[in-house]
């Protein structure tokens, strides 16, 4: 079983979204929540580092905590607490973290600030291997995938697909593959983020427009009955791979998996061993 922890009211909303899923037990931290059980109300405050100085002693909160973990957070201010509340499980168990950016342009001075600190820092912790691993979302690339939902459905939506495709890799990963040329991940490679592919156009759509991608995995769910007659399945998606490679150095490999959906359903887990940076494209100032 693998723990879920959301910090901040949007970390806290994708939580809720892995609740329905019996694989995770789920933990959430935030100023908005009414006691419950693996809820922890926590104090509010007008500034990022009033939420640092001031983080409570959360181990008796996760003393039944172990095992794999995800933190899913934002740049709302309570997000400057990450590291401190790390700090306090990190002995217990193998942390990655969900970084969901929101659209800059419309954040408040104080948010973009906060923003930009987490943003960066957490890389930074991902890359020197003291956590597992960094997933990067964007909002504004979500979107492009979501298309047009009313206002009142929009961030439902997103959450659902950010929480579905995790929970999808999780299941293959545990999954027996009809085959697969996985190896394992380049140790260096911890800052990812995710892709939908169409496996009919060969059009892919990542979560995060990632800075030079080291490797790509995909995973391919693939109704059984196209399993058994399907003579062009293995071929289309070696050609897909190739479509893809972005620079000879890139690691690519595919694994299939037997599904009872009615068409294939794709996604990619792109990682990078440069850390992220929104000011400019590392790989179009190196012209990789």
């Amino acid at each position: 079983m693998q723990t879920i922890i959301g910090l901040g009211k949007a970390g806290c909303n994708i939580a809720d979204k892995f609740s329905q899923y019996p694989q995770y037990k789920v933990y959430k931290i935030g100023t908005h929540l009414k006691k419950a059980t693996r809820c922890y109300a926590f104090p509010e405050y007008d500034h990022p580092e009033k939420y640092e100085e001031n983080c409570p002693n959360l181990k008796g909160f996760f003393k039944n905590l172990k095992g794999d973990v995800l933190v899913a957070t934002s740049c709302g201010l309570i997000s400057a607490a990450t590291l401190r509340i790390l700090e306090q499980i990190k002995h217990k168990c193998q942390i990655s973290i969900l970084y969901v950016r929101p659209n800059r342009t419309l954040l408040p001075q104080l948010k973009a600030l906060n923003d930009n600190v987490i943003f960066h820092v957490l890389q930074e912790y991902a890359r020197s291997a003291l956590l597992e691993r960094i997933y990067l979302v964007d909002n504004a690339e979500v979107d492009k995938i979501i298309g047009d939902v009313p206002i009142r459905e929009h961030f439902n939506k997103l959450n659902e697909l950010i929480a579905h495709t995790i929970h999808m890799m999780n299941v293959f990963n545990n999954s027996e593959a009809e085959t697969s040329t996985f190896a394992p991940f380049v140790n260096t490679a911890r800052i990812s983020t995710f892709s939908l592919l169409n496996y009919e156009t060969g059009e892919e759509k990542p979560f995060f427009d990632l800075d030079i991608p080291r490797e790509k995995r995909y995973y391919y769910g693939v109704p059984e009955t196209m399993l058994q007659t399907d003579g062009t399945l293995l071929k289309k998606i070696e050609e897909q791979l190739k479509e893809h490679k972005q620079h000879d150095k890139m690691k690519m490999s595919y694994g299939i998996f037997s599904t009872n959906y009615n068409d294939v359903y794709a996604f990619g887990l792109l990682n990078s061993s440069v850390v992220q940076n929104n000011k400019f494209r590392l790989d179009k100032e190196l012209n990789l």
